[in-house]
């Protein structure tokens, strides 16, 4: 039976819990040069570590959603967060690179299992009227989980990144006692696990069709948001000579108004707008902005100020696609294969992306502009059945 008041404090523990694995992405980014230095593979090698997260979403996050479903999505969570903690740590002590790989890809599968599962939850766990600020929650931890991880920076040079990595590798652990005291076993509104093989929960998603449309949508932002995330930064410091601490301030204001056009847009849906019609109009506004903001004129404020809207508008698209995404699903088994397909999709566009803007990139900038307007009339495309969900 579908929850008719919304159970905060397991909302609450499912946002820590998306936090703590998030953090576990945004730690790397500080420890880049340390870990290079350590293992001697330089800047490169280990900024490998950061894209075998995203290669292991886009491989299995369908499968592992059908899982999830299979398994039970509070068993499928709670495993996840113990296998992240102790892969971190193991991590941490990681004596050569080639198992520092390892423990990284099995980080990354863990990830996995928390969030095609975790956002089931929230989702169970809300009522109807506030399912869609409580998804919109979720939306905005993952992004708010990944710059707490790259906040981690005064830790590393004050201890090494082991230490600091230790201590992140706590964070879901401490989640899952969390999640374990306020989910309980048979909790009121959980979805019951999935019927039937796997085969027939993807037959049944492909049968849907709106969580493929929710799913290709969320990988066409990807590919405009990641185009931003990535490139910003050396748009400004090659295209006005803007030092590179100052460019990363730029690039951490983009994140930041993201996370708030996220909580933005659950406003509005609370308020009664229709989650598909954000996307449209947001997904729309933020192509042309970020398309902009590689092809306007030289003009460091229009840039910058391109930039940051279309960072902060685009942020209701990922809001209301996660609202979408359970509403999408003929049954509730399905929720989580529907939220695994969305995680795979996201990682798809998030490899994507630096392909095809570095290549035009490479020739010029306003080049680049070229891939994020396709990825936005894809976007549209993708959205536009979305208007028939409830």
């Amino acid at each position: 039976m579908a929850e008719t008041t919304t159970r905060w404090a397991a909302v609450g523990a499912l946002a820590a819990a998306g936090v703590a694995a998030a953090v576990q992405f945004g730690k790397v980014a500080p420890s880049l040069l340390a870990i290079g230095q350590g293992f001697g593979i330089g800047l490169p090698g280990a900024a490998g570590l950061i894209s075998v997260f995203a290669l292991v979403a886009a491989a299995i996050g369908l499968p592992a959603g059908l899982l999830a479903a299979r398994l039970g999505v509070r068993r499928a969570l709670l495993g996840g967060l113990w296998v992240l903690g102790a892969a971190g740590l193991g991590a941490s002590i990681a004596p050569e690179i080639s198992a520092l790989y390892a423990l990284r890809a099995l980080e990354g599968a863990a990830f996995l299992a928390i969030v095609v599962s975790a956002p089931t939850l929230v989702a169970a766990s809300a009522g109807e009227r506030d399912r869609p600020l409580a998804m919109t929650i979720w939306s905005a931890v993952l992004p708010a989980g990944i710059a707490l991880g790259l906040l981690a920076a005064p830790l590393v040079e004050a201890f090494g990144w082991r230490v600091a990595w230790t201590v992140a590798a706590l964070l879901p652990w401490a989640a899952a006692v969390l999640v374990a005291a306020t989910l309980p076993i048979g909790a009121a509104g959980m979805p019951a696990p999935a019927a039937g093989g796997l085969g027939g929960r993807l037959a049944a998603l492909w049968r849907a069709r709106l969580p493929v449309c929710v799913a290709l949508a969320f990988a066409s932002y990807s590919i405009v948001y990641y185009g931003i995330a990535n490139f910003l930064p050396a748009r400004l410091i090659e295209g006005f000579g803007l030092p590179l601490s100052l460019a990363g301030i730029v690039g951490a204001a983009a994140a930041l108004v993201n996370v708030a056009g996220n909580l933005v847009a659950g406003w509005l849906m609370r308020r009664g707008r229709r989650p598909a019609v954000l996307v449209m109009a947001a997904g729309g506004t933020m192509a042309l902005l970020s398309a902009g903001a590689f092809a306007l004129p030289a003009s460091l404020p229009l840039t910058t100020a391109a930039a940051l809207l279309a960072s902060g508008i685009g942020g209701a698209v990922p809001a209301s696609l996660f609202v979408l995404a359970p509403r999408s699903v003929p049954e509730p088994s399905l929720i989580s294969p529907a939220l695994g397909l969305l995680a795979q999709c996201n990682n798809i566009g998030s490899v994507l992306s630096p392909l095809v803007v570095a290549a035009a990139a490479r020739i010029d900038w306003s080049l680049a502009a070229l891939p994020l307007l396709a990825a936005g009339g894809a976007l549209l495309l993708f959205a536009r059945p979305l208007r028939r969900v409830g």
